[in-house]
């Protein structure tokens, strides 16, 4: 029996997603050199010529997750900032946008921890991991610019520079609020500091319309 020639492309696409999708919790429990084909395709339910048939290396699978990763948190963050009405929008607002954040939370820091490692080790890996930062910074930037613009204000820094102040502002909490540091959780960092940082980073946009 002959396959369609349509369907061998579409299963090839759903083979690499469940591989990528198995790829979160391999790589955050043992790390881009700990990890294995063999962890891999273990964890996703095939055999190792899946794997070559998709990927040519573990580092591509990495690379594929932290790309997919950031866009999934990219497009949670843009998700919940839409939801909230204009006129209950505000600086507090922070906190029901990285709430919606929070399931990914652990599961991204370790990845993301991961590459920053490998990239500080490496100037190839580090090439990589500039090329992304670079690409999901100018989304958030975007994001951050439009969110202002609801509130009539508009950033006093560079865009990029407010967005690097409050993604190591976020990423630190996550790390705080994952080793324990905050029992009750990073609601000071949410409700306090984040707007309080927004707040001294912009001011109100005369040629916004009141």
């Amino acid at each position: 029996m002959t396959v369609p020639a349509e369907r061998v492309p579409r299963r090839r696409s759903n083979t690499r997603a469940r591989l990528i999708e198995a790829a979160r919790e391999v790589f955050a429990a043992r790390g881009l050199h700990g990890a294995t084909v063999d962890d891999l395709v273990a964890a996703a339910g095939f055999t190792r010529g899946a794997f070559y048939s998709n990927f040519s290396t573990m580092e591509e699978v990495f690379f594929a997750l932290f790309e997919q990763q950031s866009a999934e948190m990219i497009a949670l963050a843009r998700d919940a900032v839409a939801d909230i009405p204009d006129e209950d929008f505000g600086f507090h607002s922070v906190g029901l946008v990285l709430d919606r954040l929070r399931p990914l939370g652990r599961q991204w820091y370790l990845i993301h921890s991961e590459f920053v490692l490998h990239a500080l080790r490496s100037p190839r890996m580090a090439a990589v991991f500039l090329d992304h930062r670079r690409r999901w910074g100018a989304e958030l930037a975007e994001l951050v610019t439009g969110a202002l613009r609801r509130l009539h204000r508009r950033a006093t820094v560079p865009p990029e520079q407010l967005v690097e102040v409050l993604f190591s502002l976020y990423i630190d909490s996550l790390a705080q609020e994952h080793l324990g540091a905050w029992p009750d959780g990073p609601g000071r960092m949410i409700e306090d500091v984040i707007p309080a940082v927004l707040t001294g980073l912009s001011e109100p946009d005369p040629r916004s319309p009141l």
